[in-house]
Parts: structure tokens; sequence; C-alpha cells
């Protein structure tokens, strides 16, 4: 699997660039799990880490488990923490001074073994395998607390579900995003409530919980318009009215428990 985030607009990263990642995976195991693998995992065999001064709004992240490498273009530490800890920058607490505004290319692989083949790997082993580089490479200490914050909880609209869900068991799921121009879509196959929850919480920029109390699967398309489409001259059909107008289920805003990543320490790294 190869998963390659580029992003121009760093405030539209945690609603999109780690949607990548999390339609590939379904479900998010969290800061904690994800710091758990980490400890059972060798750190990558050569990393490379450089301050990117070009200016340049754009900055990519590209991770292969089919070479076993991740390379980053012009990036923000915080972004490195994000996906490294499968957290929402929101979440991310105590990330302050110099080193936030600073940009970085980052370059880490894993060598072939003494047989000439590369280990398997898989993108959740690579991605947790960030977390001691930056521990490396950046210095950085930190630590998972649960706080309240503001979620969504999905829940059944009032006119009633329009999905028709199966109870039959499924050998696999999967959700995928599109978009063309303005438009955007949401598709996916035999996903549950939870699998959908967890897709819309990259989506809308909050953890969502799954609230409908609903069992089985289902196969989904959501249809929706960014915002950039009124500038055009159309109109804008948001994710929340599609949700409810198209699914039949609502997000309600709520709060509730949230695991957050706090940052002890970090440093600007020695570069190579």
């Amino acid at each position: 699997m190869r998963i390659q985030l580029r992003i121009r607009d760093f405030a539209l990263f945690a609603c999109v660039a780690v949607l990548p990642s999390a339609l590939a995976q379904l479900a998010h195991p969290g800061p904690a799990a994800i710091i758990s693998l980490s400890q059972t995992l060798a750190p990558y065999d050569v990393s490379s880490v450089k301050v990117n001064n070009s200016g340049e709004g754009t900055f990519s992240l590209t991770l292969s488990d089919s070479s076993n490498n991740l390379r980053a273009t012009n990036v923000p530490i915080e972004t490195l923490i994000e996906y490294a800890y499968d957290v929402k920058a929101d979440h991310i607490l105590g990330l302050s001074g110099h080193i936030k505004d600073a940009r970085f290319d980052v370059e880490a692989k894993v060598l072939p073994k003494d047989d000439g083949k590369p280990p398997k790997l898989t993108d959740q082993q690579l991605q947790a395998m960030m977390i001691p580089l930056l521990a490396d490479r950046f210095h950085l200490r930190a630590h998972v607390e649960t706080k309240i914050f503001p979620v969504y909880e999905l829940v059944v609209a009032r006119g009633g579900l329009k999905l028709k869900l199966s109870t039959e068991p499924a050998t696999s799921s999967s959700m995928n995003m599109s978009s063309s121009e303005t438009n955007l879509v949401l598709d996916g196959k035999t996903a549950s409530m939870p699998d959908l929850a967890q897709a819309l919480s990259d989506l809308v920029h909050r953890q969502v919980i799954d609230k409908t109390g609903l069992a089985g699967r289902s196969d989904l398309t959501l249809k929706w318009t960014s915002d950039e489409a009124l500038d055009q001259g159309g109109s804008v059909l948001s994710i929340f009215t599609a949700i409810e107008e198209q699914l039949g289920l609502k997000l309600v805003s709520s709060k509730g428990p949230v695991a957050t990543v706090v940052i002890d320490h970090i440093e600007m790294p020695a570069e190579d």
C-alpha cells in the first residue's frame, strides 16, 4: 500500500491529509495503541532530517509498505506528530515555539535483510516506526492524556435510516474518498456504523462516536461539495446536510473523552 498526502493549505490537514491513511485502514488504533506497537518494532535503519526554508505552502508525505520507506517534503512537525501518533492536530497539546512554524524534509528507510529481501511491514507498522524516529531526531517525548473535547455523535435522523443494513458476515470492508473540482464523494462497501463514524471523524475535524445502536453493514455513497463551490457560482451542500438527506443519519454536537498527545519535550533536530 502506498499512502501519499499532498496538501497546499496546512489548515486543511486535520480534516483532509490524514484521510488517505484513515480510509485505507478503516479504523484508527489511537495514540496509546500506536505507541505500544512502536515499542515492538525496530526503528528505521537510515534516516535523514533537514530544515526546509523554501517558503512553499505545499507539503507532501509519502509512506510506502512496498519499499518500506518514508519521504516527507516541507512538512510541519505537527503533521509528522499527527500522523505518527494517529491523533488529530487539535488533540496535540504543548507544541509551541519556533519548531512549530518550521518545515522539514524527512527520509527514512528500512534496509533489506541478509537474504536481500525487504521485511514485510504494514503501513501501520511503518507509521508506528515514525515515533522512535521523532524521538531520535527531534528528542520528542510525549504522553497520552484523556481529556474532554467537543465530539459529534452519529445518530439516526428523525426521518429514519435510508440505508439497507445486512447482518451477513463481511469478508472485507472499505471506505474510499474521491473528489472532482468542488464535488466530494465517500463510498463505503460493507461498512459498519463504527466504520462510517471513523471515516467521518477525518472529514469533520472532530471525533465522531457511533450512537446509532445499529448493527450490520451497508454499501453507501455520500456526496457533498466544498465551500469553494460558492466562489464558482454554484451552491454548497454541506457534509452535515448530505449525511441527513442521503443516509438518514445525523451528527449531533456533544462532549466526550478524547485521547490527546501531550508534548513533554521537543527540540530542533541536528541536520545531517
